[in-house]
């Protein structure tokens, strides 16, 4: 029997790491499977007469998720600074979306050109080119989705995905209707709810993943005060 520690990228919720888990302990050679959400990995005891770490990582891989092979302590806070960087950008952009999307309905001045009543086409292609940058920066949130869903271990990137999706495809087909002349479809358009739904979890992500980091540095530290102690 061997026991090894491995890193996990993409779990995001409870759900992840216990699709991760069952999936692991369900596997020949696997004798036990430990995945901890706040730690990112897992730890695996298995018959090293039967399975190696590639095919454990294979199985990772077969749940949708990666594994970073062993798993070592890394310093996030600059991967930290580099999304709080990225959220401060994509929080002015979902401000001028929304600006735009309602602020006829409390009076705020707008050009023109914005006016969803006069120049629906013009308001609605602008709504859609601010919301396709919001869609690349959750692309990961959608693959984690659909990855899950294929897995049949859907999660809440499953949730966020279909919410999305199913948002994103109404509004395009309201934009056709108004390509067609069908003005009053502008009254249909969710590209802003699509754009605020991607932010707000990737804001919250964001949160989560700075209070882990300051979990896991507590627990290491306490590790490290616990093998002084020892060797004294």
């Amino acid at each position: 029997m061997k026991k090894i520690t491995i890193g996990i990228e993409g779990m995001s919720c409870a759900a992840c790491s216990n699709s991760i888990e069952k999936y692991l302990n369900k596997q020949n050679g696997i004798i036990n499977a430990n995945v901890n959400l706040v730690m990112a990995n897992a730890t695996i005891e298995y018959n090293e007469l039967i399975l190696n770490q590639k095919q454990i990582d294979v199985f990772v891989k077969n749940c949708g998720y990666k594994s970073t092979g062993p798993y070592k302590i890394v310093d996030e806070n600059k991967k930290i600074k580099n999304q709080k960087n990225w959220l401060i950008s994509f929080g002015v952009l979902t401000v001028i979306l929304l600006y735009i999307s309602m602020g006829m309905m409390i009076g705020l001045p707008l050009p023109d050109f914005l006016n969803m009543h006069k120049h629906s086409l013009a308001y609605a292609i602008t709504l859609l080119v601010i919301t396709i940058p919001f869609l690349i920066y959750g692309i990961d949130i959608f693959r984690n989705g659909i990855k899950a869903l294929c897995h049949k271990a859907p999660n809440m990137d499953t949730l966020v995905t279909i919410g999305v999706l199913s948002s994103l495809g109404y509004s395009i087909f309201a934009l056709v209707m108004i390509i067609l002349g069908q003005h009053i479809y502008v009254e249909s358009l969710y590209f802003e709810s699509c754009s605020v739904i991607i932010y707000f979890i990737k804001l919250g992500r964001f949160i989560d993943k700075a209070s882990k980091n300051k979990t896991k540095q507590a627990i290491n530290e306490l590790v490290h005060y616990h093998k002084l102690y020892m060797l004294i």
